[in-house]
């Protein structure tokens, strides 16, 4: 019967209970991925300097400064020009006809810089590719460029090459262009504040052009006026006689005396005394009253044109001096259209473009701390997504199981290098794994196990070289080793060893062959080996006969030690039914491969059958890695005791 084992399956962890960080551990894990961290930054460094070198045009920037003046443009004296703020100015200055004008100045239209319909784009370039994109997404083909869409995008690529900047509480404008040749950035630079000047004298003369225009009209307008009213005043004076200046005193004279010889006339009528005296000076008066209103109206009329006349005078006096205002106003805007000057200046005028990038070093450098930050990233997102277990305290506390023994990688694929690697005469950190293991099984409770089972969670752990190297390690101690393969479904004794009989641990089982006849020696001295036998689907059936018992009792009698090397454990049942038959079971963990998940589902497998674990083995491990990984191994502090 198995011994019974006195394992638990692991407690839970407190999980309030704060790790503590160790440094020196995030040092070896990193330390561990330098390559990795060096591969990225080469990579980084070298895409970097690729573009820098070779991809990237060189950008060079010339910078015209221009002083914004507030002078006033000559305009109408009822008229007012407040001068503009540096935003409008700053808005002029990229207005499309101010770059139309330095285009045509500086025939950018045949800079394949700035008009790219010059360069064919390659269909597999970046530009190429986005291009095709966009038009198979709009269902369209590629539209060829008439004029106007090339003068635009000329018009936009320049204005992209423009930076116009207005420094807080200053009337200056700082104009920087950026273009790959320098001399075509002071060329744009210094055509630009040119263009912009010209602008200024060209709005200021318009302006000029218009006022003149307006008081042209205004004057030929008021000397018609003033040609009308002249003719008015004259026809006037010819039709009221005001010509003769005498002619008002001699109607006055005549009307004065007419009244007085009305009067007269009246006094005589009314001293009359006959009839026919009285009818002459009738008559007479009746004349000299008809005479006397004629006078008056004509005196009365001859006044009133004389008041018209005067008030035309005036008027035309008026016009005449109104008429003199106009042209000196005309003198004095053709006198300043030969002085109109701009508004701005140039303060400093580009003489040089100085080089702006690509920052070759600086890409270089920064490429190198990006690629080496994301070597690190890498490093640390691969570590916290390693699912296997690294060191033996890892491991234990994962399971709550005894780690028993640390086992380097071995060729275990190469028997003859196997059975060399694991010779005593060489001291390496196998051997001494091995023994290890050897050591703690035989100080294993108050009896040393007879039977062990070496088993894993799943194929690839290597348990079946540890089965080997622990009976080399117990055959070394003059023990009588039994070395069985149970895996009678695929076995695997005849990838390490040259089996000379067919017949197996299934033939003995079954009664076809005594276990004696079943084994035959292996070429590790004092280690018998016991063969599976014919492999076959349903192998594992036979484990399950009740003699399978009887066969542990004999090999319990005729060995010292018994080791089973039993098939994974979370695939098949055959590993607990060979359990329960066994002192110690071992459960194979390989290095920084096997999942936590899958190492307890085998453990949980085992305890549920009555059968719990007695301890766990880190196999496969790489030496190296393990302590560049920060896991604790003893080969890792073996030098000087033996070759790790």
């Amino acid at each position: 019967m198995p011994r019974s084992m006195s394992q638990s399956m692991p407690a839970l962890v407190d999980v309030d209970q704060p790790a503590a960080v160790d440094i020196r551990h995030i040092f070896r894990v990193l330390w561990a991925g330098k390559w990795a961290v060096a591969l990225t930054t080469f990579l980084a460094v070298l895409m970097a300097g690729y573009y820098g070198f070779t991809i990237a045009r060189p950008q060079h920037a010339a910078v015209t400064i221009i002083e914004t003046r507030t002078t006033q443009t000559l305009a109408m004296p009822d008229q007012t020009s407040a001068p503009l703020p540096p935003g409008t100015q700053m808005q002029i200055l990229l207005a499309t006809p101010i770059l139309e004008q330095v285009i045509a100045r500086l025939d950018l239209q045949d800079d394949p810089a700035f008009n790219r319909y010059l360069t064919p784009v390659p269909p597999l370039s970046p530009r190429g590719l986005r291009t095709t994109l966009r038009n198979l997404l709009q269902g369209r083909s590629e539209p060829v460029p008439d004029a106007a869409a090339i003068a635009s995008k000329l018009v936009q690529n320049l204005r992209a090459a423009i930076r116009v900047e207005n420094p807080r509480d200053s009337d200056l404008l700082r104009v920087t262009v950026t273009t790959g040749d320098p001399d075509r950035a002071m060329a744009i630079a210094n055509t630009l504040a040119a263009v912009y000047l010209a602008d200024q004298v060209a709005r200021k003369q318009d302006a000029t052009a218009a006022s003149m225009a307006l008081l042209g009209a205004r004057s030929d307008d008021l000397r018609r006026h003033q040609t009308a009213i002249e003719a008015a005043i004259t026809d006037l004076v010819a039709r009221a006689g005001l010509h003769d200046p005498t002619r008002p005193d001699r109607l006055g004279h005549d009307l004065q005396d007419t009244t007085a010889r009305l009067a007269s006339a009246q006094a005589a009528l009314a001293r009359a005394s006959d009839t026919a005296n009285t009818q002459r000076l009738t008559a007479q008066i009746a004349a000299l009253q008809a005479s006397r209103a004629d006078l008056a109206a004509a005196l009365q009329a001859l006044t009133a044109a004389s008041h018209a006349r005067d008030r035309m005078q005036r008027d035309l006096d008026t016009a005449i001096a109104q008429q003199a205002g106009y042209q000196q106003e005309l003198r004095a805007l053709a006198l300043g259209a030969a002085q109109i000057t701009p508004d701005s200046r140039v303060l400093n005028a580009a003489t040089e473009a100085r080089y702006i990038g690509p920052q070759k070093l600086l890409m270089v450098q920064i490429a190198a701390m990006v690629g080496g930050l994301g070597g690190l990233m890498l490093v640390a997102l691969r570590h916290s997504l390693r699912r296997g277990f690294t060191d033996a305290a890892a491991l234990q506390d994962a399971t709550g199981l005894p780690v028993l023994a640390q086992l380097p990688l071995l060729p275990s694929r190469r028997p003859a290098r196997l059975l060399a690697a694991l010779d005593v005469s060489t001291a390496s950190a196998a051997t001494e794994g091995y023994r290890h293991l050897r050591t703690t099984l035989m100080l294993h409770g108050t009896k040393p196990p007879q039977v062990i089972l070496s088993t894993s969670a799943i194929p690839g752990e290597g348990k079946t070289t540890q089965a080997i190297g622990l009976a080399h390690a117990l055959a070394l101690l003059g023990k009588r080793v039994l070395l069985v393969d149970a895996d009678l479904r695929r076995g695997a004794f005849r990838h390490y060893f040259a089996l000379a009989g067919t017949d197996g641990l299934a033939a003995v089982i079954l009664g076809h062959i005594g276990l004696g006849a079943a084994t035959e020696p292996s070429p590790i001295p004092g280690v018998d080996l016991l063969a599976g036998g014919a492999q076959h689907a349903a192998g594992g059936e036979t484990l399950f006969v009740p003699a399978l018992a009887d066969v542990v009792t004999q090999a319990r009698a005729a060995y010292d030690v018994v080791i089973i090397d039993a098939p994974p454990v979370v695939p098949v049942a055959d590993a607990v039914v060979l359990a329960r038959q066994c002192d110690a079971v071992i459960l194979a963990v390989r290095w920084d491969k096997t999942p936590a998940s899958v190492v307890l589902a085998a453990a949980q497998k085992l305890a549920a059958a009555g059968v719990p674990v007695t301890g766990v083995t880190l196999t496969q491990i790489d030496i190296r890695k393990q302590a560049q990984h920060g896991g604790v191994g003893f080969a890792h502090y073996g030098r000087g005791y033996f070759h790790a």
